[in-house]
């Protein structure tokens, strides 16, 4: 594969790249919260890819960059293509030092690797479980990335870069070393993953749900029958959904699973438009967000908290009742999720009776 085409495909991941970096911008309280829910780490696991990874990447050429004027010579062109990047140099280097300069790039990688893993493991007390799943997954992928995917491809492309200099480049004992270094970080990660100490102590670290194994690229998969949100009722069996109640179900089922209280669903149809609600108890109140599409294209997100002996016992408490949000027009499922999910945060804060609700009612 040519390095234009391999840029390319850079600049493309760059592209996705500005979505996951707008959301984690967007969602940054919530995702570095104290509660670190399954769409908080599927975010996190994004962001590992495409935040850390460009940074990683630059340091790398930055390595090589060093090596060079360490040696005296004189770096040409440093090109950058953020999942991608290469640098010249025209000073003439003895074998020895063109392998150095092209080791110097993964060298930086595993130094990275080095202190991350370390933060993640060591610190005390520990980061919160967002930044210990950043962390980590960012050591995963850039570790895969330097030493599998890159090698891989360097040979199998004939793209002449990195690993072809260190293994061809002219001193047999210089490459043998390299090759033994690294093989053998290789068999010490496989050694580490399959360890079950090790394994226990990152999902602690990490928050993993109990009941379920991580994914070598982050996520996680139930070893049993995962926590499933109560489905919504309210709907006649056979009843099709509008394409708001496809939606607003889908979302919400999407932020009922990492949900750290159970979550129950009710659809409700009107003569005004139809309305998905979640409800949940915690710290004593019953809790509900409600999604709102109305006949006339109108979408709104509500949430209401009430203490228990409210419905009872009029005055002896006030009932927080507001709309949250609100569209001209249905959004698609991505933002409704995170509105939903930045809404269920909101009223879960709530203190009924601390505070007299206003604006709309979600129920």
């Amino acid at each position: 594969m040519p390095f234009g085409t391999f840029a390319l495909i850079s600049l493309f991941y760059a592209v996705i790249g500005v979505r996951v970096v707008r959301d984690l911008w967007v969602r940054r309280r919530e995702t570095f919260d104290l509660r670190f829910t399954e769409s908080d780490r599927y975010l996190v696991d994004q962001s590992s890819f495409f935040v850390l990874v460009p940074i990683s990447v630059a340091l790398h050429e930055l390595g090589h960059a060093v090596a060079i004027w360490s040696f005296g010579g004189k770096v040409i062109d440093f090109s950058y293509y953020v999942f991608a990047g290469s640098v010249s140099y025209n000073e003439p280097f003895s074998n020895a030092q063109h392998i150095i300069v092209a080791a110097a790039g993964t060298i930086v990688n595993l130094f990275l690797s080095a202190l991350a893993l370390p933060v993640v493991f060591f610190c005390r007390p520990p980061f919160r479980a967002a930044i210990n799943e950043l962390l980590f997954q960012f050591v995963v992928i850039s570790g895969i990335n330097a030493l599998v995917f890159y090698p891989l491809l360097d040979f199998v492309a004939g793209m002449e870069g990195d690993w072809s200099q260190m293994y061809e480049g002219g001193v047999p004992a210089l490459s043998l070393a390299i090759f033994v270094i690294h093989v053998g970080i290789l068999v010490g990660a496989y050694v580490a993953w399959k360890n079950p100490g090790f394994r226990r102590r990152l999902a602690t670290l990490t928050a993993m749900p109990e009941g379920t194994e991580r994914r070598l690229f982050g996520g996680f998969r139930w070893q049993g029958q995962p926590r499933q949100p109560a489905a919504p009722t309210g709907m006649a069996d056979g009843e099709s959904a509008s394409p708001a109640e496809d939606r607003f179900r889908k979302a919400a089922d999407r932020v009922a699973r990492g949900w750290s209280h159970p979550v129950q669903g009710r659809i409700d149809r009107r003569e005004e438009g139809s309305q998905v609600a979640l409800i949940w108890l915690s710290g004593g109140n019953q809790r509900v967000v409600a999604m709102r599409h109305e006949n006339a294209g109108r979408v709104s997100i509500s949430g209401a908290a009430a203490s228990p002996t409210n419905g009872r016992a009029p005055g002896t408490g006030t009932p927080i009742r507001r709309e949250l949000r609100s569209w001209t027009e249905l959004p698609d499922e991505n933002d409704l999720t995170m509105a939903l999910r930045l809404a269920m945060e909101v009223v879960d804060s709530w203190q009924p009776g601390a505070q007299t609700g206003v604006g709309a009612a979600a129920s």
